[in-house]
């Protein structure tokens, strides 16, 4: 027979407990020994325990008392620990699949804590690892673990002899996270060790550390399906790889912040060919994009999805247009300036299925014959849905260039054919620029053409009354202003 009381069904229970905080869930299992016995068991699945540090740099003990956790242990899932950890080790964790210590590295050394943690928690699957130095016995505890999957690694230190440890872990893995890791010596994977589980690999940290064991693991696991590297620090040093790998099933490629041409050349080479899946870049505000660079990801045009270059401070001339002339399923493009004469001077754009574009048209002097082109090309992205137009304002004082000006004797009703059209954002630049400039003609031909247009940001003009009459037509049209 169903059951009838809604507080019966496992599905509804676990429903109406995830919109509930923990503050709320106690109140619940006070109203009757029914929900006591219901609710019960979500107010100890997660448990955060240890210590807190207020304002004012102050401890406090945060989570529940020691007997209480020996009581509830069986029913926690998910237990974070923050540096004083150590009387929690005690305790036999048998339903425990995620597990974040967070030490402090003033009392790094908790050999007898890890090993039970770890010999005592037999369902672990998902393992974060923050601050100091682990024991070597650790480290052959876990590569035994039957059922460890998910490894978060930040601020550790490994000697010489655990690193041989720590690969032995990471065979098992299906996911890998390392932050600020330091091997000692750089000891690298033994090239004939392949982790064949891993399909997810993050780093992130100073390259001239350690970067060059982690470009062996990446090499060594064949069956990668996301790779996200972030590198910091002004100087790169790496060493080439050990050995030559290939990912046929990549499907994700995040980097940001490698300035060694080498081994972006090395990665992306090396992306399956067949693979056109989600590829993206970013640059990072330390690493711009040289010339080799360039061409490196001009290999892998075919596959990009999403673009970022506006935390980049130097790019090469031709990186913009290249990519709205090579990239063919690109859907997100957010972009610097680029000059519309490099623009004028390559291809049409195959870009047909992008739906949001960010980018600057920089005229020189004796260009503004240019800007009739620049709309014509902008006419082809049938499907846009957003776009931001001369927003980057920074130039050097003693040099003018104009901007592409949003006017129909410019050539702005060639832009007809964006029909999807939902925001468009029009920054005004400082006075040494030249404005854009829309007038009542401007603003009839908008609301004429683009139906489905809800929101609209910028200066518009410099006039001032002419301005607030453009923003009250916009808006008596349902059509949002951000004024700028």
């Amino acid at each position: 027979m169903a059951p009838t009381n809604p507080l019966e069904i496992q599905e509804i229970i676990d429903l109406v407990a995830s919109y509930v905080d923990i503050k709320d869930l106690t109140t619940c299992i006070r109203v009757s020994k029914n929900w006591y016995d219901t609710f019960l068991p979500h107010v100890w699945r997660v448990v955060r325990a240890g210590l807190n540090v207020d304002d004012y740099g102050v401890d406090h003990p945060i989570g529940p008392k020691r007997d209480a956790i020996d009581d509830h242990r069986h029913l926690i899932q998910d237990l974070t620990l923050v540096k004083k950890i150590g009387g929690f080790n005690k305790y036999q964790y048998p339903n425990m699949h995620r597990l974040a210590v967070y030490m402090n590295e003033s009392r790094a050394h908790h050999s007898r804590l890890f090993m039970n943690l770890t010999t005592k928690a037999p369902m672990l699957v998902d393992l974060t690892l923050s601050g100091g130095y682990i024991p070597s016995i650790f480290w052959i505890a876990l590569s035994k673990h039957p059922h460890l999957k998910h490894l978060s690694l930040a601020h550790l230190t490994f000697k010489a002899d655990d690193a041989l440890r720590l690969w032995r872990t990471c065979m098992n893995l299906e996911s890998l996270q390392m932050r600020v890791v330091v091997v000692q010596r750089r000891d690298r994977p033994p090239r004939n060790m392949v982790f064949d589980r891993l399909r997810q690999l993050t780093y992130i940290g100073a390259t001239w550390l350690d970067g060059s064991f982690f470009l062996d693991i990446v090499v060594q696991s064949p069956r990668l399906e996301s790779l996200e590297l972030t590198a910091y620090g002004h100087w790169i040093f790496l060493d080439p790889p050990t050995a030559i790998g290939d990912w046929p099933y990549l499907k994700k490629v995040f980097i940001s912040g490698w300035k060694e041409d080498t081994n972006m050349d090395f990665i992306f080479k090396r992306v399956g060919q067949g693979q056109q899946n989600t590829v993206g870049m970013e640059g990072a505000s330390h690493s711009g994009l040289g010339t080799q660079q360039a061409m490196v990801f001009g290999s892998h045009f075919n596959a990009l999805v999403d673009v970022d270059l506006l935390t980049t401070w130097a790019t090469s001339r031709s990186i913009i247009p290249d990519i709205l002339c090579l990239c063919p399923i690109l859907e997100r493009l957010l972009a610097k300036r680029v000059f519309a004469r490099s623009v004028a001077e390559r291809g049409p754009w195959v870009c047909r299925h992008l739906r949001e574009l960010r980018i600057q048209f920089v005229f020189d002097e004796g260009e503004q014959d240019l800007q009739p082109q620049m709309f014509e090309r902008l006419s082809t992205l049938v499907r846009l849905e957003r776009l931001t137009l001369n927003y980057d304002y920074s130039s050097h004082r003693d040099t003018y260039y104009g901007v592409l000006e949003c006017r129909l004797d410019r050539g702005l009703g060639q832009l007809a054919k964006l029909q999807q059209l939902t925001s468009i954002r029009l920054y005004t630049p400082k006075s040494y620029w030249r404005n854009p400039h829309l007038g009542m003609e401007e603003v009839e031909w908008i609301l004429e053409n683009w139906k489905k247009l809800k929101l609209i940001k910028g200066k518009l003009t410099d006039d001032e009354e002419l301005r607030i009459q453009l923003w009250n037509v916009f808006e008596s049209h349902g059509i949002a202003v951000e004024k700028s």
